[in-house]
């Protein structure tokens, strides 16, 4: 584990998204800007990146984390394109004790999806009656066109990249069933102690008042927000949570992240 630990809570993610099935130029179907500001926010500053925190993505119900190093990380950019093209590549290898049968169950799902795009294309259009019910005009039709081609281009470059590599990017590890053991956990809540009072209090509790002796971990959630099985199973379990807010107002996660960074880094708690 590293110095800071930061837990992303994403729920409601849909199948093709754990699959890696995702168009990384339309980031805002399935949310995919969320989860990759939260990887910028949480690992980039100015001119390089955090070589002491780890970000782990847990997308539920898919039970899958998605871990990323800071230290580990290489040609990385900060902009979320290239950040979620890292992540669907990540999800696309899968979990590395089982890449020979997950390639080939990837490569087939391509195939098919590629070949149920074409035979769509190759149905004779109808031609456009207006006192037919049901009937679509040209316009509408090319509406749902449009979608159907962008999802076949991004099929293509998913098979044109397994093709030619099947490796994670560097510092992206995939994880089934995950889960933390650390010592000093902080989950964010408008309702919980001051973040800065609590990590005063942790550096003041640290050996000869410099550094804690064990890793920061931060649980926030995604644009969703906390699920009740969330407050629940953390509850139930023997780590040490305390709620820390960042104020009243509910701001958005990549805020919040800064935000908690610029506390750890102004009382040196890690």
């Amino acid at each position: 584990k590293a110095a800071r630990n930061i837990i992303i809570l994403s729920h409601n993610v849909s199948q093709d998204v754990a699959d890696g099935y995702f168009d990384i130029n339309t980031l805002l179907v399935h949310r995919i800007d969320v989860l990759a500001r939260c990887i910028s926010s949480s690992l980039w500053v100015s001119n390089g990146i955090r070589k002491d925190t780890n970000v782990y993505l847990m997308l539920f119900p898919h039970n899958i984390t998605i871990e990323v190093r800071g230290g580990e990380v290489a040609r990385l950019n900060p902009d979320e394109r290239t950040t979620a093209l890292f992540l669907q590549r990540s999800l696309l290898v899968g979990d590395a004790r089982g890449t020979s049968s997950n390639d080939t169950l990837t490569e087939e799902r391509c195939r098919l999806e590629l070949s149920r795009l074409s035979q769509r294309d190759l149905k004779k259009p109808e031609t456009y009656n207006p006192n037919k019910p049901g009937a679509l005009s040209k316009s509408e039709k090319r509406d749902l066109r449009q979608p159907r081609k962008a999802r076949e281009a991004m099929i293509r470059r998913i098979h044109k990249w397994q093709e030619g590599n099947n490796d994670a990017p560097k510092g992206f590890i995939f994880h089934r069933h995950d889960s933390t053991n650390e010592n000093a956990i902080l989950m964010l809540d408008e309702f919980g102690e001051p973040c800065d009072t609590v990590l005063k209090a942790l550096n003041d509790d640290g050996k000869t008042g410099n550094k804690t002796p064990f890793p920061i971990t931060l649980i926030l959630a995604d644009q969703m927000g906390y699920a009740a099985c969330d407050e629940k199973t953390l509850a139930k379990s023997e780590l040490s949570i305390t709620k820390v807010s960042l104020g009243p107002l509910s701001i958005l996660t990549s805020q919040c992240i800064t935000i908690a960074h610029h506390y750890l880094d102004t009382y040196k708690v890690t």
